[in-house]
């Protein structure tokens, strides 16, 4: 009778001590919508490729930091959109691609030419932050219908530190849209 008892107990307390191992610690609530559609990135804007030609390494050098770059180095870019419906009033964008380990606005590839990288900016100057949908400077508005969503791309340092030697410039870049 007592091994019934103790049986019974053993059991019960395993029951509680299982259930208190499968409490819940958080939770999470998905949320979002459905649209009827976004908008378009026109086919001149799928695939562009930004020529800097021959860039002066004096003027590399001259940058003095990492993350700025120089009008007589920079180009302007546009990604051209169409079919925007009313439901989004902004476009935020994520260039995608590798970074300097010494500043991370700076986008980096298989250069050969050394603590060169390139920064993107908006049409004000501001930093894009690469890699990310949430920089401060990542989103624009839009209007219903076309838009064009401009930004200057420059030549930048790497690292201050290190003096940029010559050599060629290749820097692959994704980008992504997403609407609000």
């Amino acid at each position: 009778m007592n091994m019934k008892k103790l049986s019974v107990a053993v059991v019960v307390m395993l029951g509680l001590g299982v259930s208190a191992a499968n409490a819940a610690d958080g939770a999470l609530n998905f949320t979002g919508s459905v649209a009827s559609g976004t908008c378009s990135v026109n086919s001149d804007s799928r695939a562009l490729t930004v020529n800097f030609d021959a860039v002066s390494r004096a003027n590399v050098i001259a940058l003095g930091y990492s993350g700025t770059t120089s009008p007589d180095m920079q180009k302007t870019i546009s990604i051209n959109l169409s079919g925007c419906p009313e439901t989004f009033s902004t476009a935020k964008i994520n260039f995608e691609g590798a970074v300097s380990s010494y500043n991370a606005n700076v986008l980096v590839g298989t250069t050969t030419a050394k603590y060169v990288g390139a920064i993107i900016k908006d049409e004000a100057g501001n930093p894009i932050t690469p890699n990310t949908f949430d920089g401060e400077f990542n989103s624009k508005a839009i209007v219903p219908g076309n838009n064009t969503l401009s930004y200057l791309v420059g030549i930048s340092r790497t690292n201050i530190d290190y003096t940029p030697t010559t050599g060629t410039i290749n820097i692959p870049v994704t980008y992504t849209l997403s609407y609000q």
